[in-house]
Formats: C-alpha cells, structure tokens, sequence
C-alpha cells in the first residue's frame, strides 16, 4: 500500500563544481517540524550516502544529475525522491507504526533528544513492548529517575524523582495526558493503568515540573500519544492480537483501520480485553474496552481529530500483607479485604474533539491553532471492609492554543517561535458510603459532593540564539478551587464549604548548547506545584481547614547528551529539587486521611542512559544501561511532637539500575533479555525500618515476518523474574496497625513466571 510522501519546493540555486555536484537538506517531522537526527540517505543501488546531523541537515556530494536519493529514518516511511539540479532540500518524514514491518526501516529509535533544553525522554513501542505488553510499568521502571509501584493491575503508585511516594495507593503530583485529554482528575489523581498498551504508541515522560504547556506538575507529566500520523497514510489493516500468561493471564486485542479513497478520512477502532485470576487471593481482574480514533482532513489547513474511549474494569482487591504473611504465604489476601471479597467495578468513558487550522502565513511567520473539546464519565462501586463507596463522577473541558512559527530560510524551526493558550477543566464528583454487612450494602453513613475546578494559562517561546545555543522558555499560571457539599442530613451536622488556592505562577527557562554536530550541554530551571486533594484540607471533624497550601518546588539541572556515530547515545544528568509545604497524609480511621503541611524535602541525584546501537543489513544489535542515583533527605520535617529532619525520604530507593539487550534478525527473529536491581529504602519516617532489595531478570523471543505484503505474522513467548526472586512489588510506606494487628506494608511481586502470544494482521 502506497504511503502519501510530502515534498517540499526546491529552495536555492543550483551550486556547480568542475568534479562534482552537492546536495545539500534538512530532514524534519512532518507533524512536530523537529529535525531528525541520523537519517540515512543515500543514492539509490549504491552504497554513496550520508546521514542528518542534530539539526537534520546533510550535504551530500554525487557524480551528477539526475540522481535518485533514499531517506529512511526508525519510525518513519521511507522515501524516494528524483533529485535534477544541486538544491537546498526540506524533507518532511511521515512516522508509520514501526512494529509492521510494512516498510524497511532503518533503526534508531533511541530515548534521547540531544538538543532538547528539557530533562524528557521519549519511549517508542521498541521501549514499550519489550515485556508481555499487559502494563507500562516495566518501560517506565527503565526511565532514570521513575519508579513505578505495581500492587496489582488496577493498584499502582507512579514516583517521578521522589515526587508522589507519599501518595498511598494512587498516582498524584504528576500529570499525564492522553493526546489532549487530561487523565489527571480535578484534584490531581492519575490512573495511567487505565489505558490499555495497545491504544498509545509513544510515550513522552517529563521529568520535574518542566511541562509548562501542560500544567506545572511537581513531579512531571506523562504523555501518552496515539500514532499521531496513521491518518492520512493510506493504510488498511485488520490485526488481532492474543496473549497468555501465568495465572490464567489471557489478553485479546482487535484493531481495524480504514480510510476512503482520497485518505482524507480515516478511522481506527481497538477493541481490548484482558482477563487474570490473580497471583493471590481476592485478586482476579477482568478488563474490557473500545477505542475510536478518526482524522478528517477537510483541506491542507484544516484537519479534526475524534477520540473515544471507554473501558470497563472489575478488579478484586487482596491489599497489603505483614512481614510475617509477606514471608509465609505471599498469595493470600489481607484477612479483612478476603473476609469481605472486597473489589472494586467501575465505568469509564474518554471523549474529546481537537481542531487544528493554519490560521494565517505572512512573509516568514505562520499562525496556527489547536482546539480541543472534551470530556469524561465515571461509574464506580467498591466494597471494603469497613465500608461500600459508591462514586461518580463527569469531567468537562476546554483547551486551545496558538502557535506563532517563523520560517528562516530553508529551515523549520524544531520549536514553534512561540505558544500560548489556556486549558479549563471542570469536574463534579459524588460519592457516597455505606455500612458494609459482609459484603452487603447497608446504611448511608455519608453523602458528598466536590466541584473541583482549575484553569491552566501558558505560554512558551523556543529561540535560536547564534549557530550553537539555543533557549526553551515557558509559564504555567494556576487556579484551583474545590467547593464541597456535606449531604448528608441524618446527623444535622453541615460540614460544606470551599477552598480556592491562590494564582500560582510556574516558570521554566532551559537552555542548550552544542558543543559539536553530536554533543550538547543543558541546564534547566523551572518551578512547580502541586495541590492537595480537598480530603486532605479537612480537619479530623470534617471540616475545611482553610491553611493547608499546596505543595511548591523549584528544580534546578545541568546535563549532557549526545550521539558518535549514529551508534551509540547518552545522556547524562545532575539536578537538585527543593520542595516546601511538604504534604503529610495522616491516617486517622479507617477510611479517613487527613494531610498538613510538614516541612521541606531536598531531591538530589544523578541519571544516565546509554545506548549502542549496531544495524548491518537490517540485523540489529542493541544494549542499553539506566542508572539513577537518589540521595532525598528530610530538610525540616516536623510532624506533631516527631521530628524527622535529616532523615532519608521515604519510599525512595537510592540506587536503581537497569541493563539490557535487543536484537533483531532480518530473518524475522527478535528478542530482548533485560536486568532490573533496585535497592532498599526506608519504609517509615522515623526510618526504623527498610525494605528488601531486589533483582529481577526477564526474557522475551519472538518470529515476526511480512508474506505476500499483506499479510504479518508475529509469534512471541517469554519469561519474567527468570531467577524466581522474592521481593515485594509495591510498599505501603508508614503503614498503621489496627487493635493488635502487625502493620501490612508488603505488596508480593510476581514469582516466575511465563507468557505467550500471536498476533495476525491483514493489509487490506
């Protein structure tokens, strides 16, 4: 099937030499006019070629014209071009999904973005599907500096540089967003988990509150992006994926794409369903979803994006264990959570609509516009040994931005010029809890109702200041407020009230110099924050303590990236984080936290990254090495009459490293063998007491081959935890004792284990 390839004018004169003739580019994103570092290009049945340096240019010397030339890039379509007289070359380079295998590609997909004044790193589904494709915990755990807690598949906590491991069992204090819509609730609660792999195929991972576009984050933003340029391709397909595993793991995935005949309409539509009886007790977990994307293409300056996703999950809760179940009988569940059958089931539903247009293009300067529209619905109802939650809530918002771009000469800027625009989100959430009688509903104990509301300003400029600096600068100004309604009339109590924080305003400013072609220093300031849920402004009655404020922090980093040879990368980086109004989640019952501003944090720490990458002959032999070092510490930390100043943070592992290797064969043949080690970590404030180092070890093989052109076939197995290692997956951090019950801090991770799985896809 043909791909759509866009060429763009040829743009300067022709340049004549008494031996030879040069050709000379840039090679840039179509969608995101990035340059693209490393693209091959070479003259057609020859071996004569050159590759794009870290600004995309390339100058290439040929015998004469008319000559063909072909520029292949990981991830992108490859494309032939008919070059006729010596000329200054804008290339735009379409991504294609790079698991097809539809089109010969020429790997390079590494993390790293050498010239990016911002500490981000980008995973490709090389990254992401390197596991049994079940969660993104794995990829994120091998990012430097993010660890992610998995309890179970609906219980993870996400920790970008120590920030959001005082949460207990969510992700806050870190935002992610899938394509335009938030994923982040009104008072900052996130459940990538949500998603299903098969929806996303890149992920970008920010980490510290650099996002500015996207909110000002303490920890960071993870954003979540669906292929963004299937549409428009031409490409029709019908795949269906289905995988096993232990523990009665099995997973299905459906994917139809389609398009009419001018390619100017195009829909995807997944179908996903993920179904496992658990490794414990209580812990089966039943998934199911639909997602619609479209593209409508009305003319060059316009095009719409559709987004539909909704998913229904069940999914019993075997909670936490004591060291002594943890060490006798890691698959039982909590006495309590087992007792009661506790779980939880829930409805939700994803809608958003964006608009891009170009609004106008005047001498050098273009003006562009995105708008999106959208919107969520959830349905939940949670059994629990002290109560049922029955909760619901829906989700409305709005987002635009303008993208002022300047066109300087032959090149595109990798930046627009500048960026400014708002996000408003509104959400109503009700919740409501009742006596549990075993299992069975009784008595309303509660009735509540929040509106939480925010709205995000930002704006960004990206400058080129000379040949080798360049400047990436933004803001983020805040509001947030939340307004409660105590409904519950039995006790003629009225706990109602509302809580709005200030403006916050968030600035970063990063900068990037390069030192050479393939090497470049950055450093990078930027502040950020984060503010607590509305449960945590109540006092232990209930309520609204109007003096808690939201967490605030200011990072600061140097670092070093950069590419030899188009083999090997890295990225080295050094950076402190300092945070202040530290927020302490207080447990006082059951199903009662309450939060106070405690004191300060320091986040020091080192993170490197290493790739060597060597293709021959579409053989590719890859092996990457993560490292974090992490030394968080306590500033001033007074909590009650403890006091816990200069004591390590807790929850934070100080060394977290990652090895492995890929490999693929031109046969058809691939596979990875990968090594995780993170080091124990203080479990409670007082730091009395710490949690067991571990190592894992996971392999995975697979045979994937393209008949015909139409038809591909994927076959893969693998084993996780090779070396069948005891450790716990996720820690319950300062965690309380009941009556005469031990503390449950321990979370089992998975024992050896095995997977499976095909994957068919038909090119209609």
């Amino acid at each position: 099937m043909r791909i759509c390839l866009v060429l763009l004018i040829l743009i300067s004169a022709t340049m004549v030499s008494f031996s030879q003739e040069n050709i000379k580019g840039k090679i840039i994103d179509n969608e995101l006019k990035y340059p693209l570092f490393g693209a091959n290009i070479i003259i057609k049945n020859t071996s004569n070629g050159t590759v794009s340096n870290s600004k995309g240019e390339f100058t290439l010397s040929i015998p004469s014209f008319p000559v063909i030339l072909v520029i292949s890039y990981v991830g992108y379509a490859t494309q032939e071009i008919i070059v006729e007289e010596s000329s200054i070359l804008e290339i735009k380079m379409i991504d294609v999904p790079i698991e097809d295998d539809h089109y010969i590609i020429v790997y390079d997909d590494t993390p790293i973005r050498v010239t990016m004044p911002a500490p981000l790193m980008v995973l490709y589904r090389r990254q992401l599907q390197r596991d049994n494709d079940i969660a993104i915990t794995p990829a994120l755990n091998r990012v430097p500096g993010v660890y992610m807690h998995s309890g179970a598949l609906n219980t993870n906590r996400l920790t970008i540089r120590g920030i959001g491991n005082r949460s207990l069992f969510s992700t806050t204090k870190i935002r992610a967003y899938l394509d335009d819509i938030p994923l982040t609730t009104g008072d900052g609660e996130t459940t990538i988990e949500d998603i299903d792999m098969s929806i996303f195929d890149k992920v970008n991972v920010w980490k510290g509150p650099t996002a500015s576009m996207y909110g000002a984050g303490l920890g960071g933003m993870i954003h979540l992006q669906t292929n963004r340029n299937w549409s428009f391709a031409g490409e029709r397909f019908l795949s269906s994926k289905i995988s096993f595993g232990s523990y009665g793991l099995v997973r299905n995935t459906t994917d139809l794409s389609f398009s009419n005949k001018k390619n100017t309409v195009n829909f995807k539509i997944n179908y996903n369903n993920t179904h496992s009886d658990g490794y414990r007790e209580n812990n089966e977990y039943d998934r199911e979803g639909i997602t619609v994307l479209g593209k409508i293409k009305s003319d060059e300056k316009n095009v719409t994006t559709l987004l539909l996703n909704f998913k229904d999950v069940k999914s019993f809760i075997p909670s936490s264990l004591s060291r002594t179940d943890y060490d006798e009988n890691p698959r039982k569940a909590a006495f309590t959570w087992g007792n009661v059958k506790g779980f939880e089931d829930y409805e939700k539903l994803l809608l958003g609509v964006s608009h891009q247009t170009e609004i106008a293009s005047v001498s050098k300067y273009f003006l562009k516009n995105k708008t999106s529209v959208f919107s969520s619905f959830r349905n939940a109802y949670e059994s629990r040994p002290f109560n049922i939650l029955d909760e619901n809530s829906q989700s409305l918002g709005f987002r635009t931005s303008f993208d002022l771009d300047k066109m300087d000469g032959h090149l595109i800027r990798p930046f627009p010029s500048f960026t400014m625009g708002l996000e408003v989100f509104r959400e109503n959430y009700k919740w409501q809890t009742f006596v549990t009688n075993d299992g069975t509903l009784g008595d309303n104990l509660s009735n509540n109702f929040e509106r939480r509301n925010y709205i995000n300003l930002f704006a960004q400029t990206f400058q080129e200041i000379g040949e080798d600096w360049s400047l990436l600068a933004g803001v983020n100004i805040n509001r947030t407020n939340y307004n409660y309604e105590d409904r519950f009339f039995a006790d003629s109590v009225d706990l109602s009230g509302d809580y709005s924080f200030d403006w916050v305003l968030s600035p970063r400013i990063g900068v990037s110099y390069e030192l050479k072609e393939d090497m470049a220093l950055f450093a990078t300031v930027s502040h950020g924050f984060s503010p607590p849920t509305l449960e945590e402004t109540l006092t232990p009655d209930g309520a609204i303590n109007p003096e808690i404020q939201p967490e605030k922090g200011w990072n600061f980093e140097i670092g070093s990236r950069g590419k030899f040879q188009n083999k090997f990368s890295y990225e080295l980086t050094v950076y402190q984080m300092l945070v202040r109004d530290l927020l302490v989640a207080e447990r006082v019952g059951a199903d009662q936290f309450i939060g106070i501003n405690a004191g300060e944090t320091r986040h020091s720490g080192i993170e490197a990254f290493g790739e060597y990458l060597i293709v021959d002959n579409l053989n590719k032999l890859s092996a990457f090495v993560s490292y974090t070092y992490k030394d968080y510490e306590f500033v001033d930390f007074v909590n009650g009459d403890n006091d816990f100043s200069n004591n390590k943070l807790t929850g934070t592992s100080p060394h977290h490293l990652n090895l492995g290797i890929d490999f693929k064969l031109k046969q058809g043949i691939y596979g990875n063998v990968n090594y995780q080690y993170v080091d124990a970590f203080p479990m409670r404030d007082d730091n009395s007491i710490d949690s067991d180092a571990y190592q894992l070890t996971n392999l995975k093989i697979g045979y994937k081959k393209l008949f015909y052109d139409k038809f591909l076939i994927d076959i893969y197995g693998g084993i996780q935890n090779i070396f069948d290692e005891k450790y716990a997956s996720m820690i319950l951090i300062n965690a309380s004792s009941f009556g005469n019950n031990p503390p449950r801090y321990y979370y089992p991770g998975l024992p050896r284990n095995y997977f499976g799985g095909i994957q068919l896809k038909w090119y209609y």
